[in-house]
């Protein structure tokens, strides 16, 4: 059985899902997290909604460094297809 030859190209496509499926996952800890604050407000006796908050914000900021490699990324391979696409012909 031959193997496929591995381009950057595909090598970058199969790194873009895995970060994909990370970002799906910690999109959906950060809404879950989100919900936990929205259903715990701040009141007496709950005085960590600030700290909450914070590593909320922390992780989103997170996840947006990841969305925009993502982007980044899928960028690249589109381009690298083209250029491949061109020059086969």
């Amino acid at each position: 059985m031959a193997n496929p030859q591995l381009t950057a190209a595909s090598f970058m496509s199969r790194s873009i899902e895995d970060e994909q499926r990370r970002f799906a996952q910690e999109a959906e800890r950060l809404a879950e997290q989100a919900a936990r604050i929205a259903a715990n407000p701040p009141g007496v006796g709950r005085s960590t909604v600030s700290g909450d908050l914070t590593r909320l914000i922390q992780e989103a900021t997170f996840l947006l460094k990841r969305s925009v490699t993502i982007e980044a990324g899928l960028e690249a391979v589109g381009l690298m297809n083209a250029e491949t696409a061109t020059t086969e012909q």
